[in-house]
């Protein structure tokens, strides 16, 4: 029982590191938060 209580609390302190890096460095790269009125425009090429 220890044993999969300490692999399930690794496995969630993986995810909530993999999500916080992807919610800081998504953004980051496009400029802004999906959503946003100017975070696509920025990345769309002009005709």
């Amino acid at each position: 029982m220890k044993i999969t209580q300490e692999l399930f609390a690794r496995i969630i302190g993986s995810l909530l590191l993999i999500f916080s890096i992807a919610f800081i460095s998504i953004p980051y790269l496009i400029g802004g938060h999906p959503g946003e009125p100017g975070a696509m425009a920025t990345s769309s090429p002009a005709n």
